[in-house]
């Protein structure tokens, strides 16, 4: 399954994938920062475990720059993507054991 949840073409793009219950979540802007709204509503029901690698603080600068965040979220969040020029993001969303 994969849906693109946000594109422009020549802007930006985020999509997500699912394989083997798990959702991959990609994104990407040109060569300006953006600031993409992620909602989880393509989720089911339950908490799920989310592994995030995204632009570092100094992505702009030094484009190996990046934070790795891991949070639990659920289909009914929201969340804001903070993309640097030319940058980039990126989450692994698992089912958590709290169903």
């Amino acid at each position: 399954t994969t849906i693109v949840l946000s594109a422009k073409i020549a802007d930006h793009i985020l999509v997500a994938r699912k394989k083997d219950n798990k959702w991959y979540i990609g994104a990407m802007t040109n060569w300006d920062s953006k600031e993409l709204e992620l909602e989880l509503s393509f989720l089911g029901s339950g908490e799920y475990a989310m592994g995030i690698w995204k632009d570092g603080a100094n992505a702009h600068r030094y484009a190996s720059d990046f934070a790795k965040e891991i949070k639990t979220v659920k289909s009914s969040d929201k969340m804001k993507i903070n993309l640097a020029p030319g940058g980039g993001w990126v989450a692994v969303i698992s089912m958590t054991g709290n169903q």
